[in-house]
């Protein structure tokens, strides 16, 4: 045990703890004499499997707290997804492979917003893409979910899946995407579409359409006009860099640029239209916390070490972040229900 609350110490600390300061912590804490070497060593196979098992317990029992109880009533799990990578010390490369030659590591992180659990949270090499762990991780969809995710998830195929699931998706559509006309051979014309939405005043409008070039998926598409800096913005982004690689920008993809375009197969009346880019936006939740274990949890600021040590801090650092969101999501709760205001992740890191 006296082990495990060394490792928790030194991943709790913002700073690297060395080898000296963990034994110096041994030392001071029960008064046992072991060499920097005799910590090193204590790190192999069986002391990673026993983090592990502890990881593992972690998110099984991990307590839940429901801010909104009504929220998506007609889904019974809402998946919220994302990954974060990070290099690591080049001598890891042999076991977390990066881009390049550089060493690295993925951490792909689901969570049911709908029930208040991890649902995954898994570490891999950073070399293994979204699209893999997409294709890996369709088996554990359910009937009755609703999967939300980004871009890099993004492949018509499993889209179907789902469908044949009977459970639902929420996606951004893919620029690349060939949308038609429901029961049409005819492509839906976005500048057409600009025109008619600009001169009815009308900023967001659903259609009725199917997608992909071969095997057609028929979605609900909902289309919402963006704001002329947002335009521009991405105009500028894109262009420099299709710049860099030598590409010209299309004429489609600009005109696509005009508006936010999402893909469902939920019913309306269980996600409406006006509620589609509010749903969509819980996804940058994580976006945010993978910021903050970055800049408050310093989880990719380890010094070189073996692997066995540097996997068991990494999941040492995780077990705090698990906890750390469930005191946050408990505040957070409380906070809504006794003042009817939702406490952002920001002030609970800060």
């Amino acid at each position: 045990m006296e082990f495990f609350n060394t490792l928790l110490y030194c991943a709790s600390r913002s700073e690297t703890c060395s080898l000296s300061q963990a034994s110096t912590r041994v030392k001071d804490k029960i008064n046992v004499s072991i060499s920097k070497q005799g910590i090193d060593n204590r790190f192999n196979k069986g002391s990673v499997a026993f983090v592990k098992s502890i990881f593992k317990d972690c998110l099984e029992n991990e307590f839940h707290k429901v801010i909104v109880p009504d929220f998506f009533a007609a889904f019974n799990r809402v998946l919220v997804k994302d990954a974060t990578r990070f290099v690591v010390p080049e001598r890891l490369k042999e076991y977390l492979k990066g881009t390049g030659s550089k060493a690295g590591v993925g951490i792909q992180y689901e969570y049911d917003i709908k029930n208040g659990r991890t649902t995954d949270l898994t570490i891999t090499d950073a070399k293994r893409c979204d699209l893999i762990d997409a294709k890996e991780t369709i088996s554990k969809v359910l009937p009755g979910d609703l999967i939300i995710r980004d871009l890099g998830y993004f492949i018509l195929s499993l889209f179907s899946e789902i469908k044949k699931k009977k459970a639902f998706f929420l996606s951004r559509l893919n620029v690349k995407c060939y949308v038609f006309k429901e029961h049409e051979e005819t492509a839906i014309s976005f500048k057409e579409l600009h025109s008619q939405m600009t001169q009815t005043k009308n900023s967001l409008v659903e259609l009725s359409v199917t997608v992909g070039s071969k095997e057609r998926l028929p979605v609900r598409l909902i289309v919402q006009l963006v704001p002329e800096e947002i335009y521009e913005q991405r105009i500028r982004k894109i262009e420099k860099e299709n710049r860099k690689k030598g590409f010209k920008t299309s004429d489609d993809y600009k005109m696509r640029c005009k508006f936010n375009l999402f893909i469902t197969n939920a019913e309306e009346k269980d996600l409406p239209k006006e509620a589609v880019y509010k749903a969509y936006k819980i996804r940058w939740q994580i976006e945010l916390m993978f910021k903050h274990w970055k800049s408050t949890c310093k989880i990719h600021n380890l010094q070189p070490m073996k692997y066995e040590r540097f996997i068991c801090l990494l999941h040492a650092k995780l077990i705090l972040i698990i906890i750390n969101l469930q005191l946050i999501r408990n505040f957070q709760g409380y906070y809504f229900q006794n003042e009817n205001k939702l406490l952002s992740e920001d002030k609970c890191y800060a």
